[in-house]
This record gives C-alpha cells, sequence and structure tokens, in this order.
C-alpha cells in the first residue's frame, strides 16, 4: 500500500488562488444576483406607484364630478326658495290699498285733525 503523498507547498499555493478566485466569482455572481433583483424591484414599485397614481386620479376625478353634481343641485334647490321667498313677500293690489289707507289713518292720528283756519 502506497501512501498519498504529501501536497507539495506549490500544490497548496495553486489550490489557494483557485479557492479565491472561486470565492471571488461566487461573489460578483451573488452580487450580480442582487443588482438584477434591486433593478427588478425598482420596476414594479415604479409600475405599483403609476397604477396607484392613476387610481388616484381616478377617484379624485369622481370626487369632484359628485361635488359639482352636489352643488348644482343645492344651488337650483337654493334659487327655488329664493323665489319662492320673493314671491311670498309681493304684496298684491289689494293688500297696496290697505297698507296704504292704515298709514293714511296713522298719520291722521299722530299728527291731529287738521284744522280749518
Amino acid at each position: 500500500m502506497s501512501m498519498p503523498r504529501p501536497a507539495s507547498p506549490p500544490d497548496e499555493a495553486e489550490e489557494a488562488v483557485a479557492r479565491v478566485l472561486e470565492a471571488e466569482r461566487s461573489a460578483r455572481e451573488a452580487v450580480a444576483r442582487c443588482e438584477r433583483q434591486a433593478a427588478q424591484l425598482v420596476v414594479e414599485a415604479r409600475q405599483r406607484v403609476a397604477e396607484l397614481h392613476e387610481r388616484t386620479g381616478a377617484r379624485i376625478e369622481r370626487l369632484r364630478e359628485r361635488m359639482a353634481l352636489a352643488a348644482q343641485r343645492r344651488m337650483s334647490e337654493l334659487r327655488a326658495e329664493q323665489d319662492d321667498l320673493a314671491r311670498e313677500s309681493r304684496p298684491d293690489a289689494a293688500r297696496l290699498e290697505r297698507l296704504d289707507a292704515a298709514i293714511a289713518l296713522l298719520a291722521v292720528e299722530i299728527a291731529g285733525e287738521p284744522t280749518q283756519g
């Protein structure tokens, strides 16, 4: 039985260099893999932001439309109420005559009967 020969120092050095080179290659691959993953995450994040922006814009537009309709409805209600109030406060001719007579009577009462003189 022959015994394996111990590795000579140059063989050990070559093996050590080979291990270092393999570690560097593995590290470069890992870094490249991480860079690709990071780039993909950035792309996905940008897509989510764009979708969120679009949905938010659409929601805001729908809210503006509802608010505009509500404001138009309320303005119509207020105009109708204003018209009703204006109609109620317009005196008719008979009411104006009664009011003129009451004012004349009040003036006589305050000033007294005109004296003949």
